[in-house]
């Protein structure tokens, strides 16, 4: 797209290469492929269009967090706030090229202290080079004109309720700066320490991928409020750098085929396949899925040319059974794109991705799914 397929009312900005490589950068010390995909596009529309509104309108605009409490929240919710005087303005960047409906997280309509006075719609090119704002709204026409979606837990605004001009927000501001923007809210409940640490404890739990769906919303919202889990969760849910396994610094939940199966001596044999002639790192993982308890094997081979081989392997822990059909086996890149998928059929009795190298620093995350139970672990070469 360019300036010119831009109707003019809209406003249409284009993104530094610098702003790109930085918001790639910071934005890769996130845990999840969601966050990390998350935290690089609300970065360069931050760092967009942060700089131009303190130009153009607001020198006093500012962001009142710093950039690692953004990378927490950024992990779980899309969206960025901006103050301006006494007025909140809520960026919601999507990188879809879909600008009929405007949707946007329920934690900024119905936390009260989230919510914000006009939400922005942004539309981010996938590739980082510009950006527009499609459109506006206020907290209150979403609370009491957005359709609610109860299974995302996002309102939604079809584009034509909204306003397309952001030059109409100024004059606004500037003719009726009391004009009511935000809907009243009922409070969320107050929670207890020991309630927040029950919470915290649950959500602390790998297999959980999308936190923000796993409680009701309004202990959820609450414990947002308190905003204790989105430090916690930073801290809890490290990344595994691969390359210290070879040294032998393994995590204690990553164990090798002999202390895991010990007593299994012909599993133990099974799972080492057949052996090559370079030397290799192999590790495995119980994982329990609920119906079936699995475990997943990583082998690891130092490349001549510095990257790692990676082959990643699924079986059932009991050796006589076949897995699940429907198992799912996924690569997911530090993008959260789905780089590889493999699924189980009936009487599979392992199921393995595509052998694959990174070079130094890559990220990338292995899910295994079944049914409603997901298993997700990040990886660094």
């Amino acid at each position: 797209m360019s300036f010119s397929c831009v109707p003019p009312t809209q406003l249409w900005l284009e993104v530094s290469p610098e702003i790109q490589d930085q918001s790639w950068q910071q934005s890769q010390s996130c845990v999840s492929p969601r966050g990390r995909w998350n935290a690089y596009l609300n970065q360069v529309c931050l760092n967009t269009f942060l700089p131009w509104l303190q130009a153009e309108y607001a020198p006093e605009a500012s962001v009142r967090t710093d950039v690692s409490a953004l990378l927490n929240s950024w992990e779980v919710v899309n969206g960025t706030a901006i103050t301006v005087d006494t007025k909140r303005l809520i960026l919601i960047p999507d990188k879809t090229l879909e600008t009929r409906e405007f949707y946007v997280p329920q934690e900024w309509v119905d936390i009260p202290n989230w919510i914000g006075d006009y939400y922005l719609a942004v539309q981010v090119n996938p590739d980082g080079e510009w950006m527009r704002i499609w459109g506006y709204t206020t907290h209150e026409q979403l609370k009491n004109q957005g359709s609610y979606d109860s299974q995302e837990r996002t309102y939604c605004l079809d584009a034509n309720q909204m306003v397309e001009d952001l030059n109409v927000l100024w004059v606004v501001r500037q003719l009726y700066p009391d004009e009511p923007t935000q809907a009243a809210l009922a409070p969320l409940p107050a929670l207890s320490d020991t309630q927040v640490k029950s919470l915290l404890q649950r959500l602390a739990n790998p297999t959980i991928t999308n936190p923000r769906l796993e409680l009701p919303f309004e202990l959820w919202g609450a414990l947002l409020q308190r905003e204790e889990w989105l430090q916690r969760r930073s801290s809890t849910t490290p990344t595994i750098n691969l390359r210290q396994w070879f040294q032998n610094i393994v995590a204690d939940s990553w164990q090798t085929i002999e202390t895991l199966f010990g007593t299994q001596p012909d599993f133990a044999f099974s799972l080492r396949e057949v052996s090559e002639s370079v030397e290799q790192i192999r590790r495995v993982k119980v994982i329990n899925l609920g119906t079936q308890t699995v475990v997943l094997m990583l082998t690891l081979t130092a490349e001549a040319d510095g990257r790692v081989g990676i082959r990643t392997q699924l079986y059932p822990s009991d050796r006589d059974r076949y897995l699940l059909a429907n198992i799912r086996l996924s690569l997911i890149s530090a993008s959260g794109q789905t780089v590889q998928l493999v699924e189980a059929r009936e009487a599979d009795n392992s199921i393995q991705l595509k052998r694959f190298k990174c070079p130094l620093n890559t990220k990338f995350s292995l899910q295994v799914e079944l049914d409603d139970f997901s298993f997700t672990e990040d990886f660094e070469s």
